[in-house]
């Protein structure tokens, strides 16, 4: 069985092998979207959730909400991955996530924001992106654009699935398989990735960084005290040149 025509995936496979990937337990996204993101790049479950927990160490606070932000990137990082944690609320998001998906790299997203006051200082909740969709019309004619994503809490704590959205999208009475676990339209994620930060997983950091310097120029307008913040709290401001691969 294949994906439809019209999705672009990470992974091409629809077996169930092919995705080693885990839900998570209470307040561990951070570590469990680390471990699912390396998993998916090796194409076998060589990385358990409980394992980043542990190494998380006092950075991961189940009673304070896990594990902030930063924790994410060296967990992929420390083994000898490439990635950082960056910024898209000053570029076009879509075309840099779209980029990565179709030269294989899973990305994590946080969704949600973490409000201190009436200031919001981070994501909720971290999901990996695992692919997209073209423009398509769906049973009731209407036309739509879809992401997807392996959300180790979705639908619900305890209840990760990966056949949680498959279904029959053109009403022929056939189900479709679709990557991961979630869909959310365009429009939804455009309204539940309000800090937009993500981590491009790639299997090395020399990778990461060839990408990196060929396709991001960093927001230099920013000041050298904000971009610290940047880096610990809100990610660095990315500004995407890329082209979209043909």
């Amino acid at each position: 069985m294949a994906f439809p025509t019209y999705v672009h995936s990470v992974i091409r496979s629809t077996d169930a092998a092919a995705w080693p990937v885990e839900g998570q337990g209470v307040n561990e996204c951070g570590c469990t979207v680390a471990a699912n993101a390396l998993n998916l790049l090796v194409h076998a479950p060589r990385f358990r959730k409980d394992d980043f927990v542990r190494e998380a160490g006092i950075f991961f606070q189940r009673q304070f909400g896990g594990s902030p932000s930063p924790i994410t990137a060296w967990l992929v990082q420390r083994h000898g991955f490439g990635t950082h944690f960056g910024n898209l609320k000053k570029t076009d998001y879509e075309a840099l996530l779209r980029n990565l998906i179709d030269r294989g790299v899973p990305v994590i997203i946080e969704i949600g924001q973490v409000m201190i006051g009436s200031v919001a200082v981070s994501g909720q909740h971290s999901i990996l992106l695992v692919g997209y969709s073209d423009p398509f019309t769906d049973r009731s004619g209407q036309l739509r654009e879809e992401y997807y994503f392996v959300d180790s809490q979705w639908p619900g704590l305890g209840a990760f699935n990966l056949q949680s959205n498959d279904s029959d999208v053109d009403g022929d009475g056939v189900i479709e398989t679709f990557p991961g676990n979630r869909t959310m339209t365009r429009q939804a994620l455009a309204e539940i990735y309000p800090m937009r930060t993500y981590f491009p997983v790639f299997p090395t950091q020399a990778e990461h960084d060839a990408w990196y310097q060929q396709n991001i120029r960093v927001d230099a307008r920013i000041p050298l005290f904000s971009t610290l913040i940047g880096r610990l709290v809100t990610g660095v401001s990315d500004i995407w040149v890329g082209a979209r691969l043909a």
